[in-house]
């Protein structure tokens, strides 16, 4: 079957959605800078090449513990986010989207069935603990996991903003770089 591939954060969506959401619940759920010190010695290791992504991420992720009910908190997020969707992908049919994010596939769930999108690939995490299950959903992942979902899924088109995504610009018959709001060739 063939289908058309977008990257989430900086491609469809302005902003990076799991910043944007973890700003939003740390400003709402005291609680959660509780895990601060975890959040900045983490990112410290990450930045120094210290610390894997996907433990960066798990340890980033693990103010998600202070969150009482995080299927409440995600819907009033994207109540609030929801317009920074870019009017490009707000005007396509999206029965036969693929979104490839390295995003939490908890964070991106209810607004892609919102949009009726086909199909979600993103980071699996638990949304009680910030706990990566297998690997951040970045780069050649990706690529790994949408062979997993269908080997026989056949990009006619990819949209990203970034070049990390090149092996699935490779996948794709065409295949195209996003900057803001301006779309051009891979």
């Amino acid at each position: 079957m063939d289908f058309i591939g977008y990257d989430f954060d900086k491609t469809i969506y302005q902003g990076d959605s799991s910043a944007q959401f973890t700003l939003w619940c740390l400003s709402r759920y005291p609680k959660a800078w509780l895990r601060l010190p975890e959040m900045g010695w983490h990112s410290l290791l990450f930045g120094l090449k210290l610390c894997p992504k996907t433990r960066f991420k798990s340890h980033l992720f693990s103010y998600l513990r202070h969150i009482p009910d995080i299927d409440k908190a995600v819907d009033q997020f994207w109540r609030q986010k929801e317009k920074n969707l870019k009017s490009f992908y707000l005007k396509k049919d999206h029965s036969r989207d693929v979104i490839l994010s390295a995003s939490p596939e908890f964070l991106l769930t209810p607004l892609c069935r919102r949009l009726q999108v086909f199909q979600l690939i993103g980071t699996r995490m638990d949304k009680r603990t910030g706990r990566i299950q297998g690997e951040n959903c970045w780069g050649a992942e990706k690529v790994a996991r949408l062979i997993a979902w269908r080997p026989e899924a056949h990009l006619l088109e990819f949209y990203s903003d970034s070049r990390s995504d090149g092996p699935l610009a490779q996948l794709a018959d065409r295949a195209f770089l996003v900057t803001g709001d301006q779309i051009q060739p891979w």
